[in-house]
Formats: C-alpha cells, structure tokens, sequence
C-alpha cells in the first residue's frame, strides 16, 4: 500500500521574508479540466512553513502508479496583507514547495447610496481566480478572514494577485437595490478608486419606540413590516424583521416587488404586541427604482407590559412539552376599532418630499413565545384578559429541536377545535396557566 504523501510548503513574501498565517490550499487537477479542492483547513507556522500529510486515498495514489499517471495539483498561498501566490505540480514536487506571495495592485471600493451617504459595512470576497495554465476557474471557498467589509466612509480595499483576475461578490446582506445591480461575481482591476452609486431599490421605514407612560425608549424590541394585513406569521422574510437599538430606533427595509399596503407591526417577542393597519393610502403605488423612498414614522408610543403569564404545556400523554409555541392573544370588549392618526415623512432620492397623514386602526395585542427544554414559559403582557393556546413545532416521527427555536415562525390557522385557555393578569402580579397542545396543523420554523 502506498505511503501517505506528503505536503511541505514555505511562503516568503518579495522580499524573502517568512509569512505567518498564510492560508495553504490544494486542488487536484483532475483529467476532464476541472478542479477538486482537497479537504483540509492549513496556514503556515511562525517560519512561514507548512508541513502535513496529504488527505488522498491509498486507492487513488494505487490506481495512478499502476497506470502510470502523474497526478497533478494545484498549491495556492494567499494572505490578506502578503498577497497571492500559486505553484502547479505533480505529487513529488508537493515535497518541496516555494511561494513567493505578491500583489499586482489593488482595487478600491467607495460606496454610496442614492442618498450621497456612505455605505457602511457592506461586505464581499473574493470568490474566484482565473489563473493562466489553470483550465477551469479556481473557485475559493470561504474564509473567515478573507471577508472584508466597508468602513465608515464606504471604502474597501482588496489586494489583485499578480498575473491572475479574480472575480469579487458581495455577501447576501446587500440592499434590495445593490442586489440588483451586482448578481454576478465581477472581476476586479487595479483603479486608484471605484466609485459605486447605487439604489436602495426598498422603501426604508424607520422609526422609534417609546413607552407611552414614561416616554423612555424601548429597546430591543421587535419591529416586523407585513404586505398583507390580517396574516400573522404567514410568511415573514428575514428583511422584514428588525429589532430596535437601545435609544428605541428601528429600521426595516421592504423590497420594491412587494404588493399591497404596507403594515408595520410593533410586535414585542417574546413579550405584547400592537398591531398597525396600512400606512399607505388606498390607490398609493410603489415607486419606481430611480426614486426610492425613506419613510419616518417619528415617535410610536406602545403600551409596555405590566404583568406576567407563565405556566407550562403538556402534550396528550401528559408529559411536558419542549420548546412548543405558546400564542397569547389579547381578548377585549367590543367596542369600536380603535383609531390613531400617523404622519409618515416620506423623502426620495430625487429630492421629492411629502407627508402621508391617516388614520390607522389598532388592532387587538398579540404575544407569542416557546416553551424552555422543560414545556415551561413566561410571557410579559399588558395587564387584561387573554386566550392562549400551543402548538409543537416538530412532527411526532421527528426528533425535538435541541434548543430554543428563534423566532418568526409560521403560527397555524386556528380550526375549529382548537383549545383556548383563558388567563386574566392584574398589573403588576403573574398569572398561571396549563395549557395543552392543539389539535391543529404543527408549527414550521422560518428562522431569522
């Protein structure tokens, strides 16, 4: 059986010195053209060297000495302030391998939104190279160092590899509008500055959080936008969902191929909610992608919690639940709807500015949370009377989740025979409650 290859490498920079840190990684160049990345996560030592044992089956090493096929590779070094380097080779040069890393320049992001403001911390890597002698693309795979991000006035710097084009993308965290533009990973050229102009492609909400009582800021509180009123939870994107910062201010972006009036819901997760029918006037259109807008809600005050539900949920064999979903559901006499006027300052980057003034309905408060690993939970409401009920979030042929769920999720429509457990909390005291799971359809995670 053959021996385990081996794999020493040392990485100098131009001027001969040793580079620490270097990340190391080894393509096979497989006969039909293409690349195989071999397992395997190395960087070179204090000395700039690296020395381990190839991960190749003894099978692989048997049937290319039979056949008397040189296996061929490819060694790439690449350090983010040393710059690139790559050797091609067969097995026995893998022994004894010199890199000299390098840069041919760099590229220079400055990056704007269609405001004139800075885009901050937009981040992006390099995600492949074209090297000559290389029949197919060198695709990279992740690494966490290899992620760069903008700074506070927008820019970015990204070392070229000499002699080799590499190809840029930005991570999935973009604007809507930036999305758009850079789909496809670009190549990259060495410019003095590459100036970046782009559409938000959203209309972005922005507003804060206080408690109606005290006026003091609510943090951490969380802020959802929804395009079809009346649907808690059917389907909530991730870009939908924001948290507020400890000054009480939020921002949610909403995509410009959304339909229907917008709904920004004030919802406290884990904790109360108050729910906020459309801002947008009936007939209101979105606008076109060369004019985004910015909405400011200004100061929201939202009633804080007052009193406390906490109890457990146990299944049909009486046993407690974990992490099952526990719905809480402000119930309030009849009366009618109540009503709130908002002034949304809206602002384009054309420079187009108006106000969108409305009454808006605020609909009954709604609290959800998950059960702890023991079928326990506590929910913050406001003081009042309240229906509860649970679902599991797991089919019974599957296993648990091995910890608490995240929320959003997607809550079930409530069938007919759904069991609803009435708890009345005073202000300032803690009601306790048993619930049981529904009847009805089980709960599919849609993780933020």
């Amino acid at each position: 059986m053959p021996s385990a290859p081996l794999l020493r490498v040392r990485a100098v920079t131009r001027e001969r010195q040793p580079v620490a840190g270097a990340h190391i990684l080894l393509w096979r160049m497989v006969p039909a053209g293409k690349l195989q990345l071999l397992p395997g996560e190395w960087r070179t030592s204090s000395s700039g060297e690296l020395r381990t044992q190839l991960p190749l089956s003894s099978e692989l090493l048997s049937i290319a000495g039979e056949n008397q096929t040189p296996l061929r590779f490819l060694v790439l070094a690449w350090h983010p302030q040393a710059g690139w380097a790559w050797s091609i080779g067969t097995l026995d040069s893998l022994r004894d391998v010199k890199l000299r890393l390098t840069s041919g320049g760099q590229a220079t992001f400055t990056m704007q939104n269609c405001f004139g403001e800075s885009a901050k911390g937009l981040k992006g890597r390099t995600v492949q190279l074209r090297i000559p002698g290389v029949p197919a693309p060198v695709n990279l795979p992740p690494m966490p160092d290899a992620v760069f991000q903008t700074d506070a006035q927008g820019k970015l710097r990204v070392l070229l590899p000499e002699g080799a084009t590499a190809f840029w993308a930005w991570g999935g965290e973009l604007p809507e509008g930036m999305r758009q533009r850079f789909r496809d990973p670009m190549p990259l050229h060495a410019a003095p500055e590459l100036r970046v102009r782009y559409h938000l492609g959203t209309r972005e909400v922005r507003g804060r959080l206080i408690d109606s009582r005290t006026g003091r800021p609510l943090h951490q509180e969380a802020v959802l936008l929804h395009t079809e009123p009346g649907k808690w939870f059917k389907s909530i994107p991730c870009d939908y969902l924001t948290f507020t910062d400890a000054q009480g201010w939020f921002t949610v972006y909403l995509p410009y191929a959304t339909s229907g009036p917008i709904v920004p819901t004030v919802c406290r997760l884990p904790h109360g909610a108050e729910v906020w029918a459309s801002l947008s006037p009936p007939g209101t259109r979105p606008p076109v992608e060369t004019a985004c807008e910015r909405w400011d809600l200004g100061e929201i005050a939202i009633s804080a919690p007052d009193g406390v539900i906490a109890g457990e949920v146990r299944g049909a064999d009486g046993k407690p639940e974990p992490f099952a979903l526990v719905v809480a559901q402000g119930k309030e006499t009849p009366v009618p709807a109540r009503t709130r006027e908002i002034a949304c300052r809206v602002t384009t980057c054309n420079g187009v500015r108006k106000t969108l003034r409305q009454q808006v309905r605020i609909a009954a408060p709604l609290a959800c949370t998950f059960t702890d690993a023991q079928g326990r939970f506590r929910l913050l409401v406001r003081a009042g009377e309240w229906q509860l009920r649970a679902h599991p979030t797991h089919a019974p042929s599957e296993p648990a989740v091995a910890s608490m769920p995240s929320l959003p999720c997607q809550i079930p429509f409530v069938s007919t025979d759904t069991r609803w457990v009435t708890a009345r909390v005073s202000t300032g005291q803690t009601a306790t409650v048993r619930l049981p799971l529904s009847a009805g359809d089980r709960v599919r995670l849609v993780r933020a």
